[in-house]
């Protein structure tokens, strides 16, 4: 099974894989456009296809290469298709209907901050009339993503008067934006110009690959359309919706088109096997992200009495057992290794960027004394360290970033964070990121970190997750030191189906008599014989 490949020097993980043999002469020179963590990376094909993972971790590498290398064998389809069929060339109507989904993606992603209208009426000035090489650069990777997620491998000229067209709509979307920056919160007059993309003939006279065919019936595209409308409403992420796009994308592109009529459950069993034997997924991915993305349509369909058969009901990949050699969280050994480790800045470069050394040394002690998922921590602002009736805490928020449950929670810090600094360092910064840069996301620290605790505090056993085993590790010392699991819960941010836990507030006083209970980690000699939280509470708060 095709796995990441570790560059020799620096350790991070790349796809790496050989273009067909039979693909080389029509893939030479051309660029598709793959995700690597929700974000975009364009790559040329060759003879071979290399890719950054942007991570030192091999688990998470394993996933990222996944969804790159089911998406790079999409492109090769389609542009095996186009070798033997030829290019389509799209009418009119069609370039139009795919401009409009452009322009509901530019509202969807950015309508709710317009900006300042004069910055906008300046950009749009400069963009009147771009010429080719402009289009591109603008609209290139949006129109190989549309064009994709319709399975269209489209001719030169179409591709064209697509840039146009998807121009056109963003200049449209600038001025929307104007008008609401200005105040003008009216619906766009022109909002319906856009047509449905219709099934039928392409301007050569083909088929199209992927289109709708409205007179047989809806199609997974309005489904997915519906679910993403009510998704948003709900506050999915913009990088959920992609994925789910993404994924059915891929089955409307594997059968040959999205007719929901006609889609049997025979399809959706030759596709998962497909998956599994043509492109080498495991099974855990295919139910887990692909089959499951499937059934949620229709588990939508059927909440909204849409009244659709759903062709993958009863239908389920069946996934090996876990083998389990160890359990899942840090032993008392290996969570005083790392953490004697981050303190002492083992394996820190001087070259590394400040808020890249500032997680190596706090985040894994944030983590052990919270059992909070590492991404609510390496996200944390100088703002959400707050003091609350004396107790210094943090505050877990969707503000920040991603949240599982997408409630806001608050923490206290263990007094052995506060005794070694935590807020001294906190206070000596700006207001902003603490563990990233600004403007970029957590999920790269994460990595960071992960790779960090396998290469340099050389806790490296395969069968651990480096960053979630602190997760599971606080929840075991909760049952060690009487921590009842609705007081644990609370702490961690995990969901309790019990009705009666959605009564009365779990207050930062009573959090804090709980997190109390845990020891001080003994690190090079730390503390006192003896010592516990509360004998230095009164030292600290």
């Amino acid at each position: 099974m095709p796995t990441p490949w570790k560059h020799p020097d620096s350790g991070t993980y790349y796809l790496f894989e050989r273009v067909p043999t039979r693909l080389r002469d029509a893939a030479q020179g051309k660029s598709v456009l793959l995700l690597v963590d929700g974000q975009p990376c364009r790559v040329k094909l060759g003879q071979h296809v290399k890719l950054s993972l942007r991570t030192k971790d091999i688990a998470t590498a394993k996933e990222r290469y996944r969804d790159a290398s089911a998406a790079l064998q999409e492109h090769l389809r389609v542009i095996q298709q186009a070798a033997e069929d030829g290019p389509e060339r799209l009418t009119q109507r069609q370039t139009e209907a795919i401009a409009g989904d452009y322009y509901r993606d530019l509202t969807s992603q950015h309508g709710n901050e317009p900006g300042s209208p004069k910055e906008w009426d300046a950009g749009l000035t400069a963009v009147q009339e771009p010429d080719p090489t402009g289009l591109e650069r603008m609209h290139g990777e949006d129109a190989d993503r549309l064009l994709m997620g319709r399975g269209l491998a489209v001719d030169d000229d179409s591709r064209a008067r697509l840039l146009q067209s998807m121009h056109r709509a963003f200049v449209q979307f600038g001025e929307q934006q104007v008008r609401r920056g200005s105040g003008d919160w009216s619906p766009d007059a022109k909002a319906d110009r856009f047509p449905a993309f219709e099934d039928g003939a392409t301007s050569t006279g083909k088929p199209s690959a992927v289109a709708p065919d409205k007179a047989t019936g809806p199609t997974l595209t309005d489904l997915f359309e519906a679910w993403e409308k009510d998704a948003k409403a709900k506050g999915v992420v913009d990088k959920t919706t992609r994925d789910f796009r993404q994924k059915l994308g891929d089955l409307i592109a594997f059968i040959g088109h999205g007719r929901i009529g006609d889609i049997t459950p025979q399809d959706i069993v030759r596709w998962t096997d497909h998956l599994r034997d043509d492109r080498s997924l495991s099974t855990k991915t295919i139910g887990q992200k692909y089959l499951a993305v499937v059934k949620r349509m229709f588990s939508f369909a059927k909440s909204r009495a849409m009244g659709l058969n759903d062709p993958t009901d009863g239908i389920v990949v069946e996934t090996a057992k876990r083998v389990v050699n160890r359990e899942k969280g840090y032993t008392d050994d290996e969570a005083r290794k790392v953490l004697a480790a981050a303190k002492a800045g083992v394996g820190i470069s001087d070259k590394w960027a400040d808020h890249t050394k500032r997680a190596i040394r706090w985040v894994p002690w944030i983590c052990a004394h919270t059992g909070a998922r590492v991404t609510e921590i390496t996200q944390l602002r100088r703002e959400d360290f707050q003091t609350i009736d004396g107790i210094p805490c943090i505050r877990i928020t969707p503000e920040a970033g991603s949240v599982k449950t997408k409630q806001f929670r608050t923490v206290p810090l263990h007094p052995q964070l506060v005794k070694d600094g935590l807020l001294e360092m906190v206070e000596a910064l700006p207001p902003g990121p603490i563990f990233h840069a600004p403007g970029t996301g957590p999920q790269g620290t994460s990595g960071r970190i992960g790779w960090w605790v396998k290469e340099h505090a050389k806790v490296s056993d395969k069968d651990l997750q480096p960053n979630h085993a602190w997760r599971h590790r606080f929840k075991t010392l909760c049952h060690d030191h009487d921590i009842a699991q609705e007081w644990a819960d609370a702490i961690q941010g995990h969901a309790n189906a019990r009705a009666a836990e959605n009564y009365g507030d779990r207050k930062v006083k009573a959090k804090h008599r709980e997190i109390c209970k845990l020891p001080f980690y003994r690190i090079g000699g730390d503390g006192q014989d003896g010592e516990t939280p509360r004998d230095v509470l009164s030292e600290i708060l």
